[in-house]
């Protein structure tokens, strides 16, 4: 019994707190944000019913061993992304704000010139390595709409950057993909 109340404790915790950013996105009209956390909100809840309620088969897992591996080597590069994107964010970005992610300038240097959504590309990754690690039908479906949320979130944050950064942003976006890394690394 008391899994069920850890996991949906854990789950009303994710909601309140990406409810508090969707209504702020929504009042804000960013719709890149509401996208965001939307993701990121099935997301953590996929993660936390497999890990408080999955671990103990409640639901029909494949367990498929080389699919596991996968998955968990996906976790890499996944990492990297969002580390390397808040890092550059963060130092080069020059926010004014305590939101590091509400950059003042183009960031177009260090991972940012080899994807323009480097930090949404890298949850899409992690929502796949979820799906491969879990391996049940619960982990599929919110996986791919978490992974959904994230790509609507790009092509948004495309849209949003454009109006805050003018020509420069639409230069950028000729020069560097959007989530294509192998070819942001061909153009180097």
């Amino acid at each position: 019994m008391y899994r069920y109340i850890l996991c949906v404790g854990i789950c009303a915790i994710i909601w309140i707190v990406n409810g508090r950013w969707i209504i702020q996105a929504i009042r804000e009209q960013v719709t890149s944000e509401i996208y965001m956390h939307l993701g990121l909100s099935i997301f953590f809840t996929l993660l936390t019913l497999e890990l408080t309620l999955g671990t103990f088969k409640l639901w029909r897992q494949l367990d498929i061993p080389w699919l596991t591996v996968v998955g968990l080597l996906l976790y890499v590069p996944s990492g990297y992304l969002v580390a390397s994107s808040l890092y550059a964010l963060k130092h080069k970005g020059k926010p004014k704000t305590t939101d590091f992610t509400a950059s003042t300038t183009l960031v177009d240097t260090g991972i940012y010139s080899l994807v323009r959504q480097p930090m949404t590309l890298g949850m899409a990754i992690w929502s796949i390595a979820l799906i491969l690690v879990f391996q049940a039908i619960i982990a599929v479906i919110l996986g791919v709409i978490s992974l959904f949320c994230f790509w609507m979130s790009a092509r948004e944050e495309s849209e949003y950057d454009i109006r805050k950064f003018g020509n420069a942003y639409k230069e950028y976006m000729q020069n560097v993909p959007m989530w294509n890394i192998l070819k942001g690394l061909r153009q180097r």
